[in-house]
């Protein structure tokens, strides 16, 4: 019995020995934390984070009011929550763009099932440069550009 189990084990060991190299090969050049450095050159502050197949995005621009939340007006809300974006999911890079498909996100049309977003990508040194370029909907005219700085 003993024999099976290390058999069982050695192949297992070799198999995911064999697998990780061409793991780290696959890595994506957006792997790693970005920081939010501006929107449409507007200041602006959050962070997107992409690992393996999946990322994370959250940010706001420019400057929110502090309220609380328990007492505000509806007006007070929207200028609060309207400057936030915040979605995450799975995406692919085909070439100088990367499709996010959103499994989670503020808005609901932005994770209905089928959607997503395609954003042009550059690296120039630590930093990353999105723009959108089309959605579900089709071609994006004046799409966000975000730029943003490696921080991990």
């Amino acid at each position: 019995m003993w024999r099976l189990a290390s058999f069982t084990l050695g192949v297992a060991l070799l198999l995911a020995s064999q697998s990780r190299p061409a793991l780290a090969a696959a890595a994506s050049p957006l792997e790693g934390v970005w920081q939010v450095v501006d929107v449409n050159g507007q200041r602006a502050a959050g962070v997107y984070i992409f690992t393996g197949t999946h990322y994370s995005m959250m940010f706001t621009v420019g400057d929110r009011p502090d309220v609380d939340t328990n007492k505000a007006t509806a007006d007070e809300l929207r200028a609060v929550w309207g400057p936030m974006a915040a979605n995450a999911g799975v995406f692919e890079i085909n070439g100088d763009q990367v499709t996010i498909r959103p499994i989670v996100a503020k808005i609901p049309v932005v994770m209905k099932p089928g959607a997503y977003e395609v954003y042009a990508f550059r690296i120039e040194g630590n930093k990353l440069f999105l723009t959108q370029v089309r959605n579900v909907r089709g071609p994006v005219e004046h799409g966000n550009a975000i730029t943003l700085m490696r921080v991990e």
